[in-house]
């Protein structure tokens, strides 16, 4: 195999009204020497192409009309090159002098490298590999913590960080480059997804080092609306990926799973719709929760309402599958990471686990045991519970099989039966 160079990199760099961050990255970026570099432009409103123009004339500059997010920018960069490998960088970096040389190296013997980022100052991991949680939500490794406490070791991981990696470009156009319908999150755990599916080979390069100011383009956009991406798109990578087998348990749990999440956030009290609770007063939830509730709902909502697209988009995916999913799974390293921190809710999914089977799969012993570091309203459901059995068994005028042992009929029965006895008794004598 013939050995990469700078020469054969295109660097890709997707921005919107980030000419700040260009200021710090170019500079890091072009003394590396690479093929090509690729400034793709959301239609910024700082003065980006201008600037550009004048302080970096190589530059190549593809402006779009609108701001059309991460994923599909990245793609039209990647399409407008002809070299081997595309780099893709977020511009809120900056490179360590040895980025570039190192992460080629990794590529030698993989089709796409994930680099390590670092905090601005060099101190903190930003990304150190990755996991995935078996409903499709992501996580950076280490993240937070310092430089000196975590390990550098080079492997396989399931997917890179779009805000600093390298791919073939053959291998990256052949798999459909970042799913444009993703928009941002998750777009690079999804294309990881697929690579792995297709035969590919991702690692983790940890001497490529990037600098990372930290979500600079997304902390422009609402919170709400990067989570509404986040609980999209995980259930969006989920229809996609998971072979036929799979998809049958996982996609209908995430389904479910999204719903009791947005009925817990949401604050709600459940028992205010019971005719069996009627001194229970509805509460009106606090914004928050709601929030968080609606934005599950949303979710689910749009996947369902495109489902004949996304399941287009699966065919095209599960077309390419060269491995199995059973081949894969160990790399999502934590599949069963609590999402919620509600003990209930633990309980419930890892019941719904072991209903489907896939406690074959997945520890979900070890997942139900997580659910004691978190506070336990089981007690005091548990004593609802019985209030409503107690109040079923004669509600509708039938009783339960078992009833419990304290139960006591209400008094207008106990009524209606002492009135009926003297009735029943004087019958016989009639007539």
């Amino acid at each position: 195999m013939t050995s990469l160079s700078a020469s054969d990199t295109a660097v890709v760099i997707v921005t919107w009204n980030g000419r700040h961050h260009l200021e710090r990255l170019l500079p890091s970026l072009v003394p590396q020497h690479p093929g090509e570099i690729i400034v793709v432009d959301n239609a910024s409103r700082d003065g980006t192409v201008a600037w550009l123009a004048k302080h970096y004339p190589a530059v190549r500059v593809l402006s779009n009309d609108r701001n059309r997010g991460f994923a599909e920018p990245n793609n039209r960069g990647a399409a407008a090159t002809v070299r081997p490998v595309v780099a893709f960088l977020n511009n809120d970096t900056r490179c360590h002098p040895d980025w570039l040389a190192r992460g080629l190296e990794a590529l030698e013997g993989a089709d796409a490298v994930g680099c390590r980022l670092l905090d601005w100052e060099g101190r903190r991991i930003d990304f150190n590999g990755g996991s995935l949680q078996y409903l499709g939500y992501a996580l950076q490794l280490d993240s937070g913590r310092l430089l000196e406490e975590v390990g550098s070791e080079a492997g396989e991981i399931l997917f890179p960080c779009g805000g600093a990696m390298l791919i073939r470009r053959d291998v990256f156009q052949r798999v459909g480059g970042f799913d444009p319908d993703f928009f941002a999150v998750y777009e690079d755990v999804d294309l990881g997804r697929r690579l792995w599916i297709a035969g590919c080979r991702v690692v983790f390069a940890p001497e490529s080092v990037v600098y990372h100011r930290g979500h600079g383009t997304f902390q422009q956009h609402a919170p709400a609306r990067l989570r509404y991406l986040m609980h999209r798109n995980a259930l969006a990578t989920v229809l996609k990926n998971y072979e036929d087998d799979y998809v049958r348990k996982v996609f209908p749990s995430a389904l479910f799973a999204a719903v009791r999440r947005a009925v817990r956030l949401s604050g709600l009290r459940k028992e205010s719709f019971y005719l069996w609770h009627p001194e229970v007063e509805p509460t009106a939830p606090p914004p928050a929760p709601m929030e968080d509730a609606w934005l599950h709902l949303t979710a689910l909502d749009d996947i369902l309402e495109a489902l004949p697209d996304w399941l287009a988009k699966r065919v095209a995916v599960q077309a390419l599958r060269r491995r199995s999913d059973a081949e894969i799974l160990h790399l999502f390293r934590d599949p069963l990471r609590a999402i919620v921190e509600d003990a209930e809710y633990i309980r419930w999914e890892a019941d719904l686990l072991e209903t489907l089977g896939l406690d074959r799969i997945w520890d979900t012993a070890a997942y139900r045991s997580r659910a004691s570091a978190f506070a336990d309203p089981l007690p005091e459901r548990v004593r609802l519970l019985r209030d409503e059995l107690r109040r079923l068994q004669w509600w509708g005028h039938f009783a339960l099989a078992h009833p419990p042992p304290v139960c006591r009929p209400p008094w207008w029965r106990r009524a209606v039966r002492w009135a009926r006895k003297p009735i029943a008794r004087a019958a016989p004598g009639r007539g």
